[in-house]
């Protein structure tokens, strides 16, 4: 063969790899064609199965100055009803006239109303899409989950979905959430002996409130004629006199919802506000795949620290020094938490050993924080207060939930020669017997900067 038609084939077959690469730059799957969900959520529907809410953003345009837009990053709520997730996202692609992709989706969410019967249809269905990241964030949310996407707007990113990233990152260094992935509830699905969690999300104080004056309005207007003339006809006087009582019910019914202590705090409940109208506290437990529970944030901080999923948090005793008085302690494990059990009767006895340090973070006048009668006082203040809330939690997801979402089972199998034998010793039914006995070895080591007040 000549060197002529080596040439010429060489040269055909490069031609044929140039039209093959960038003929596919004019298929429906150009990115150009493609819009990407960063947030989905889904909620019971009314004339549906379910209504799944879609946040996108929009593609920032250039502009003469080599920038973006204005519009850019803003993000985008569409929502719509139908049987299944995937149908309802393919009427969407309809409605907007782009492919919606899930290769980008940040988090997941699951409104308590949908959660009540059950998700484990939609989390397989996702799992088995190849778009979906077994990493993308799982949350529950105490409000409907297009409530929760419409008032997600980020307080220190410029984009949403940096917003949402950070989700896998504040449990370490605040306890008050887990980073639960839908890849987690899925492994846990699959599993009898454990439970699955889930973020507990839902609205922020001013959220909240901005919900309430919507839905007392929406009242006002759907009020009857006759109660319209009613009001007109008591005069301007009585008039004011009500909406002042009105607006003053509202705040003073706003500020009792709001809950201070972390023991009692869960999403949705706190006192915080800001341009974000959503937080996260707390975790959501699961029985199978249907909704079970709560947990507050520090009965959160109780599960972390079991499953040395923390590095640090802050928790609020009441100050052995001054009375009536609270002391914050930055609290963070110095070893890895040590669990045995051993079965008797029949009945789990659950060992469970912690290995504690803190820092003094509260501090009073006039007092020495070195000395070790200072530092004990402390110490043996936490130490009780931390005993009490390790059993209290332990005793709300043993007796009143039933849910292994410690994974003790994994500790308890090691007793039995056979699966079989495992299998029929049943350990859900056992478990809501199990006797736990917490062990603190607790050391407040300073102050940190100030020693001496």
């Amino acid at each position: 063969m000549s060197k002529n038609s080596i040439s010429i084939i060489i040269f055909i077959i490069i031609l044929i790899i140039f039209i093959n690469a960038f003929s596919a730059s004019y298929t429906s799957r150009n990115i150009s064609n493609l819009a990407y969900i960063f947030a989905l959520g889904i909620d019971k529907g009314e004339n549906a199965k379910i209504k799944i809410s879609a946040q996108l953003s929009k593609i920032a345009t250039s502009t003469g100055g080599g920038g973006s837009s204005g519009e850019g990053n803003n993000p985008i709520l569409i929502s719509c009803e139908a049987n299944s997730i995937f149908s309802g996202i393919n009427l969407l692609n309809t409605y907007i006239g782009k492919e919606l992709n899930l290769a980008h989706c940040s988090v997941f969410v699951f409104s308590k109303e949908f959660a009540q019967d059950g998700i484990s249809s939609e989390i397989y269905s996702l799992i088995n899409n190849e778009e979906v990241r077994p990493s993308t964030n799982l949350v529950l949310s105490t409000c409907d989950a297009y409530d929760y996407l419409k008032n997600s707007n980020p307080n220190l990113e410029r984009l949403t979905t940096k917003y949402y990233e950070t989700f896998s990152i504040t449990d370490r260094f605040t306890g008050y959430i887990s980073n639960i992935t839908i890849g987690n509830f899925y492994n846990t699905l699959a599993s009898k002996d454990e439970e699955a969690t889930a973020i507990l999300g839902g609205l922020n104080s001013a959220a909240r409130s901005e919900n309430s004056k919507s839905s007392s309005n929406s009242n006002k207007s759907d009020s009857s004629d006759t109660e319209k003339l009613s009001s007109e006809s008591s005069g301007s006087s009585n008039s004011s006199n009500n909406s002042s009582n009105e607006s003053s019910n509202q705040s003073s019914q706003e500020q009792e919802s709001s809950i201070i202590n972390p023991e009692d705090l869960t999403a949705g409940t706190s006192s915080a506000s800001g341009k974000r109208g959503t937080e996260n506290i707390g975790l959501a437990v699961f029985e199978n795949d249907k909704f079970r529970g709560e947990l507050t944030a520090t009965e959160t901080i109780c599960h972390l620290l079991i499953n040395n999923d923390l590095d640090s948090c802050i928790i609020s005793i009441g100050n052995p020094i001054v009375e009536s008085e609270k002391m914050e302690l930055q609290l963070f494990p110095s070893k890895k938490t040590k669990i045995t059990i051993n079965i008797i009767d029949g009945i789990p006895h659950i060992s469970i050993k912690l290995y504690l340090n803190a820092d003094v973070m509260t501090l009073e006048q006039d007092i020495d924080y070195e000395i070790p009668e200072t530092l004990e006082k402390i110490s043996s203040t936490a130490k009780d207060y931390l005993k009490n809330e390790f059993d209290k939690y332990l005793n709300k997801v043993s007796k009143e939930y039933n849910c292994d979402i410690d994974e003790f089972y994994t500790k308890a199998i090691g007793h039995f020669a056979t699966i079989p034998e495992w299998k029929n010793f049943n350990w859900k039914e056992k478990f809501k017997n199990a006797v736990f006995n917490v062990d603190l070895d607790f050391n407040v080591t300073s102050s940190l900067l100030v020693t001496k007040t």
